[in-house]
């Protein structure tokens, strides 16, 4: 991506002089750039340029052209991706109905848009919706696609990231070795997806404690994301998060504190304050804070978190209640019944 980018650039600029702003041609350039920002990890420069190339879709293509409704569609997923769920969802909701009614049931962008849809429900714990849409999903994709198409594999993984959350890790873990094998072989071992189900495999070895199984996949998934992605790319800060998080769970404080404050402050700066995954990260500082005795650093941090949480996330999601019980745990520890 890092070598994508000047190139897109320079076809969008070049576009822009020679085809003028509202030409088809030039606004897919707007959009392959915006597009390449996204995989960056770059959703504060992407989102404006996506906004400007639905418009400009909406007004030269008409709000039914398929152009126009991927551009709806990406715009949604680059919400999803910084934590904003609840603008996300009616977009996704818009842009499904729209596919459904023009390119039909079974068609692969209208399968995309289920599986958006339903990625959106899971982000905002409401699991149940989530999995039945998952499934219908990934039959409609066996179905259409085959079972060795990426986007079949990728739904295979989503439905296992939804068990995952519920706590059905006896149904998640041979999920996720399948697609593994499956990524590997049809992906290749260096891959994002490839990478990403490592990473899925090891969060689950991680959740049933066996942490001496999870620790070693995370450690080489970090030094693919770092030399793939980047250091402040939002998988590799993610895979930092997971690797601390093992050091925590065997008791090794010492070893998951900085890295926990280097991801706080990372993605403060690549993210934004109100994210998910940066209340996450002052989450995990106040947890270890709190397993090292240190209360009185613990607490002010998750009164912090359950503000956000609240405000983010609503009082009834499940990361919201935990962060109660959370500072519930640290007044009880020091005493104050």
């Amino acid at each position: 991506w890092r070598e994508k980018e000047p190139v897109d650039q320079r076809a969008y600029e070049l576009r822009q002089e020679v085809l003028g702003e509202k030409h088809p041609d030039t606004i897919r350039s707007m959009a392959d750039l915006a597009a390449t920002y996204n995989q960056q990890g770059r959703y504060a420069e992407a989102e404006p340029m996506k906004i400007k190339v639905l418009e400009l879709r909406q007004e030269v293509l008409g709000e039914k052209h398929p152009d126009t409704m991927r551009s709806m569609a990406e715009l949604a997923t680059t919400y999803h991706q910084q934590g904003r769920y609840a603008e996300a969802e009616p977009i996704d909701i818009k842009v499904l109905k729209l596919r459904q009614e023009v390119l039909g049931e079974k068609h692969p962008d209208t399968i995309r848009s289920m599986a958006d849809l339903a990625e959106t429900y899971n982000q905002q714990g409401r699991y149940a919706g989530a999995e039945l849409m998952k499934i219908k999903v990934l039959e409609l994709r066996q179905e259409v696609l085959g079972e060795k198409h990426p986007n079949t594999i990728r739904s295979i993984a989503s439905l296992a990231t939804t068990y995952h959350a519920q706590g059905r890790y006896a149904e998640a873990e041979p999920i996720y070795i399948k697609v593994l094998d499956l990524r590997r072989e049809v992906l290749g071992e260096k891959h994002p997806d490839t990478i990403r189900s490592m990473a899925d495999l090891a969060a689950t070895y991680h959740a049933q404690g066996r942490y001496a199984e999870a620790e070693p996949i995370y450690i080489k998934v970090l030094e693919l994301r770092r030399d793939i992605l980047g250091e402040k790319h939002p998988d590799t800060i993610g895979s930092m998060t997971h690797l601390a998080a093992t050091y925590h769970q065997q008791g090794r404080y010492a070893e998951a504190e900085p890295i926990f404050i280097k991801v706080l402050d990372l993605r403060r700066e690549v993210l934004g304050e109100k994210h998910p995954d940066t209340i996450e990260s002052m989450a995990f500082l106040a947890t270890t804070y709190h397993a090292q005795g240190r209360y009185a650093e613990a607490e002010p941090i998750y009164i912090k978190v359950l503000e956000l949480r609240r405000e983010v996330l609503g009082e009834k999601h499940p990361d919201t209640i935990w962060s109660m019980a959370s500072l519930a745990a640290t007044y009880n520890r020091q005493g104050r019944y």
